[in-house]
């Protein structure tokens, strides 16, 4: 008898430091991720963010889709609120705009020139986009769950990846560079309208405005839309902005 409480005693012993081990890693694990979230915010001015209500962001970019052109974006973003995306190729603009829950877009290069809405999950994934200072940025205030899963090569530099869960449906791994600190690339994986889109940016050719860090070159993988490398010209914050913009124009 004495036996076989001594095997249990061992054998509850060994649950507990089980259990203790592994509450201490996920411990470990947290105060990574908040250590490393914590120098990357210090490390792009993100204490600024609080001051931005708008930014706008004037680009050329190159597709894949389009080899040898040069297409002109303007993005239009007012935080928390609304965003517009313009493209002007030969005369002729397409628009993508979300306003609060509810979005819109045209597409004249496939013939459709009147404005449409958009899908409830279109607009959905489009409205993250509103939140200027990225989900990193207050991520316990905004309900995400942030997990550091390691390192990852990102063109020869150990990134530490942070996984962070933003919904049910959407996470973002971003990848961390461990001497600047600054978010040289992100993973996306999404489902939007009951498919599943991972899509990656990687950034570069960072700079300062109004004490923030914008990474001035992006480029782009996405499965719908192709490779795509978009370049700042320039990016104003706190522009005047007619909220007048984010309306969907009549027919």
């Amino acid at each position: 008898m004495q036996s076989h409480i001594n095997h249990l005693n061992l054998f509850m012993k060994n649950i507990l430091l089980s259990a203790f081990t592994l509450l201490l890693a996920f411990q470990v694990q947290a105060q990574s991720a908040d250590a490393i979230i914590a120098k990357h915010l210090a490390a792009v001015g993100a204490d600024n963010w609080s001051k931005v209500e708008a930014v706008k962001m004037e680009a050329v970019v190159s597709s894949q889709a389009a080899p040898g052109m040069d297409i002109p974006l303007t993005m239009t973003i007012v935080n928390n609120k609304a965003a517009r995306i313009d493209v002007t190729v030969m005369g002729m603009t397409q628009s993508s705009c979300v306003n609060g829950e509810t979005g819109w877009s045209n597409n004249p290069f496939m013939g459709q020139t009147d404005a449409e809405p958009i899908t409830a999950d279109q607009a959905k994934s489009m409205k993250d986009m509103t939140d200027l200072s990225g989900p990193l940025f207050g991520y316990n205030e905004k309900g995400y769950n942030v997990e550091y899963v390691g390192t990852e090569d990102v063109d020869g530099v150990e990134a530490h990846k942070i996984k962070v869960v933003m919904s049910p449906t959407k996470t973002q791994y971003s990848l961390i560079d461990p001497e600047s600190y600054y978010e040289i690339k992100t993973v996306t994986v999404e489902k939007v309208d009951g498919q599943e889109v991972e899509a990656s940016s990687t950034f570069s050719d960072f700079k300062k405005v109004e004490g923030i860090t914008f990474p001035f070159a992006i480029e782009q993988n996405n499965p719908m839309m192709g490779s795509t490398v978009t370049k700042m010209s320039n990016i104003t914050v706190n522009p005047v902005v007619d909220m007048n913009i984010f309306k969907m124009p009549a027919k």
